[in-house]
Formats: C-alpha cells, structure tokens, sequence
C-alpha cells in the first residue's frame, strides 16, 4: 500500500497567501481600469435610462393608437429592438466595464452578445424593408405594402437576425487575458478561448459585417432613388406651371357663361390639389422621420465598424494604446447604442402627432389617478363619523 505524505501546513499557508496576494492583485488591476472606463460607463447608463424611457414611451402610445398605420407597425418594431438592447444589452455592456478582468459569466456573455447583434441585425433589415416601402409609396404614386405584408415583412426580419445572430452563441464567452504580470490572468467577455486560435469568427465577423454594410448602402441608394425622383418631379410640376401660366396669359375670347363654367372648374381643381398637397406633406414628414432614423443608425455604427476592422488589420494595436486613446478606442466600440436611445428623441422633434398623443397619454393618466385620489377621500369622508 502506497503511503501519501502530508502536505506540509506551512506550505498551505504560503499557497493561501499567495492566492489571495493574486487575487487582491487581480482585484487592484480590475478597479483601476473600470475607473479608467467611467466616463464611458456613465454614457452607457444615461443611453440605458434615456433608452428605456423613451422606448416604453414608444409602445406605449403606439399600442394605444385605435387605427395602426404601416409606419406605426415599422415604429413599433423598431422600438421593440431598441428596448431589448437597452434592457438587457447596455447593462451586461456596463458590467463588462466594471468588470474587465473579472467577468466571471460567460452564459451571460454569450446569450446578451448575441441578442445585441439580433436586434441590430433585425434592425438594419427592417431599415431595408423601410427603404422599400418608401420608394413604392414615393415614387410608386402611392403603393406601399398592406398591413398584413408589413406584419408578416417585420416578422422576417427578426428571424433573419436571429439566424445571423446564433453562430456567437459558440463563438464568445470566457476569454483569458494576459496582464503583463507573470500569475496574473483576467477573464474579459469576448471571443472564448476555444475560439481564439480558429479561423471561424474571423470568417462570421466578416460575413456580418458584409451583409450589414451591404443593408447600409441599399438602404441609402434607395433613398437617393427617392430623393431624385422627387426633384424630378419638382422640376417637371414647375415646367408645366409655367407652360400652363404662359397659355393663360394668350387672348380668348369666350363668353360669360363658358368663364363661369371655367371658373368652377378651376375652383373644383385647385381643392383637388391641395388634397393632393396635403397628401405629399404627410408621406414627405413620415419619410423625413425614418431617413433621419436610417442617417442616425449609420452614423452610430459608423465608428463601431471602423474600430472592429483596425482591431482585426491589426491585432496588437489595442494593447499598446495609450490611455488617453484607449478611452477614446472603447467610447468608439459603444457608438451604436446611441441608435437604440435616441429614436425616441426623433420622433418628438419630428413628428407632431407622436408629440400630441404622449401628452395627451400624461394627461390621461394624470386624470385618472386624480380621480382615483379624490375617490379615496370621499370615501374616507363618508367612513368617518
């Protein structure tokens, strides 16, 4: 029988002491670079808070509409997108600020990574489909996709980013870091370190990145589509407003009674036109809403995809950073919250309608619990001897 010596005590005792010496280190070094991250952490929260606000807001006064528009059930999905990130998203980004050596979560990791590129993935296609639909009812003299077709299109595009999305699920997770400090390691959200040395998230990074990309730029030749169209339009209405100006200035001689009929006539079709004016006005404010929406979200993302792709030219650029740039480097790969955030803050400069029905969602509300309040105390009233 093989006898097993005893681990010696004080040999114990230096491994416990080292251990925690590691461990306070860790915990040192975690710290100092969260205070490093907090001004970017405190932006993400105000995005989270102004987000969610703003977004609850959304749904709210959209499922409260009695008669739902196409660009209400667009609004509506892109507002459900938008809270899913700012509920669960920026959060889980705001503890990986706090934690940058030590998130210890990879389920976590993984599950919330890939709902934020879900979301922005849904986003973008839902953009495209957007795009599509203004082009029909622009340039299309007024068709656009019915109600039942946008339901079914919105649905797609969910989906689609979740087929995009899933292959991050293997991919990210628990990833090593190395501190620079023999026996120090930390543990960061990222790329997991099964997958660090593969070739199979460079290949998906690229392949997203290329179908986001590819979205971005139909999305804006479809808008530039509409913008020519529309200044086609404007030249020719202006060609046959003069032409129509010069023939009327011609002499005729007609009689009194082919003037007046004339005259109502001219009457009958300067009221159609205003219809038609009108009717412009409004498809011309609901499109200038989602091209500003459509402007913002490539805006945000803009810095986020040139950031990713120095990362992946050159791998060791973030370690030799200085601080003062690595703030700047980090603030840049959170740039894409911002669209989930300021929707919201779009649609009430923007748009009239949105503005009138939030005030009077208030205004209701605030009617309701005056009224529940003066009920209590005439009830109270009434108990009271």
């Amino acid at each position: 029988m093989e006898v097993v010596s005893p681990v010696p005590t004080f040999w114990n005792e230096s491994n416990r002491n080292e251990s925690l010496d590691t461990n306070a280190l860790l915990v040192k070094l975690n710290n100092k670079a969260a205070l490093l991250f907090l001004p970017v952490t405190l932006f993400m929260a105000f995005l989270m808070v102004i987000g969610i606000v703003g977004n609850v807001i959304v749904c709210t006064v959209y499922l409260k509409r009695q008669r739902k528009s196409t660009p209400d059930l667009y609004t509506f999905n892109l507002a459900i997108l938008d809270l899913l990130t700012c509920t669960f998203g920026i959060p889980m980004e705001i503890a990986d600020l706090c934690l940058p050596y030590t998130f210890y979560a990879p389920a976590a990791c993984k599950i919330v990574r890939t709902l934020e590129s879900w979301t922005a993935l849904a986003s973008a296609l839902t953009l495209v489909i957007i795009s599509i639909d203004r082009y029909k009812r622009i340039c299309k003299y007024g068709e656009s996709f019915s109600i039942s077709t946008v339901k079914i299109l919105c649905l797609v595009a969910m989906c689609g980013g979740a087929f995009l999305s899933w292959p991050l699920l293997i991919i990210v997770g628990k990833r090593t870091v190395d501190l620079g400090i023999p026996g120090i390691k930390g543990v960061e959200c990222s790329v997991s370190d099964l997958m660090h040395q593969s070739l199979i998230p460079l290949v998906y990074y690229v392949i997203m990145t290329l179908c986001f990309v590819g979205s971005l730029v139909f999305v804006i030749f479809v808008y530039v589509r509409i913008s020519l169209f529309l200044k086609e339009t404007k030249a020719t209405r202006l060609k046959n407003i003069t032409t129509s100006s010069i023939s009327s200035q011609q002499p005729t001689a007609m009689s009194r009674s082919i003037d007046s009929e004339n005259k109502h006539q001219n009457a009958a079709r300067t009221l159609s036109r205003n219809s038609k004016q009108t009717s412009g006005v409004k498809v011309t404010r609901t499109t200038t809403i989602f091209v500003a929406v459509t402007v913002v979200f490539i805006v945000s993302f803009f810095p986020f995809l040139v950031t990713m792709l120095l990362r992946h030219i050159t791998s060791d650029m973030y370690a030799h950073l200085p601080k003062s740039v690595e703030i700047i480097y980090l603030f840049c790969t959170k740039t894409y919250f911002i669209n989930n955030a300021i929707n919201p803050v779009i649609y009430s400069f923007l748009s009239r309608k949105f503005r009138e029905d939030v005030k009077r969602l208030f205004v209701n509300n605030c009617d309701k619990n005056s009224q529940t309040i003066d009920r209590t105390f005439s009830t109270s009233e009434e108990q009271s001897p």
